[in-house]
């Protein structure tokens, strides 16, 4: 029988929590998201990150296309707190700016950003049809929306085996951060069903990891 679905706290918003998730080693899966949304040819001429933590990805991004300018969204004070730290000593406080905002009520009018990207934050939005679908409502004709997430294991054993491989020199209070991401994520199916219900053709998502899915998507010129 598949696991089910196990939620986890939507804002990940004591220092405490923040300061783990920072410490984590991100490089590898930031430089694969990286690599991935490019090869898209993405427009970031006004991009929005969603759920941005502490805003490695986009100084990634700005790095290898200076023209970038990212909007970086969350909904936790204490990870937006050490993003700006880090957009400051990256020197990139031109190129980036950050906000507390709920993904779930974009404050920003239809068709707004050139390319909205968001990675592992689906797994913290108890219905995230609502987040997508706002991420849709201000992404400009042409525009690629660009999502990256866990995907909840089959079984115990898979948990366990995951997180010893990806999470082996970590604290055990990050373990089982990582865990209890594992556990909230998303099925493929589940995802799948979701893009339905948003006129998003499904196969727009697909396994691209042990651990990964991946949705992306052009809206209609």
């Amino acid at each position: 029988m598949s696991l089910v679905r196990v939620l986890e706290p939507e804002v990940m918003d004591t220092d405490e929590d923040a300061r783990a998730y920072d410490s984590m080693d991100h490089a590898v899966v930031n430089t694969a998201f990286c690599d991935a949304l490019l090869s898209h040819n993405p427009g970031l001429a006004y991009a929005l990150d969603v759920g941005t933590g502490t805003c490695l990805l986009p100084i990634e991004l700005c790095r290898r296309v200076p023209a970038a300018r990212i909007k970086a969204i969350d909904l936790s004070a204490a990870m937006l707190d050490l993003g700006r730290r880090h957009v400051e000593q990256a020197g990139l406080t031109e190129a980036i700016a950050l906000s507390l905002v709920d993904a779930k009520a974009l404050p920003e009018p239809d068709e707004t950003f050139s390319a909205v990207l968001s990675n592992s934050i689906v797994h913290h939005i108890p219905e995230p049809a609502q987040v997508l679908r706002e991420m849709l409502r201000v992404l400009r004709p042409g525009g690629l929306l660009f999502v990256r997430d866990l995907l909840r294991p089959e079984d115990e054993a898979s948990i366990t085996a995951l997180v010893d491989t990806y999470a082996a020199n970590d604290t055990a209070y990050q373990r089982a951060l990582f865990d209890a991401s594992l556990r909230a994520a998303l099925s493929l199916g589940e995802v799948r069903e979701m893009l339905r219900s948003l006129r998003i053709p499904p196969e727009c998502a697909q396994v691209t990891s042990d651990r990964h899915w991946t949705l992306a998507f052009r809206r209609a010129s």
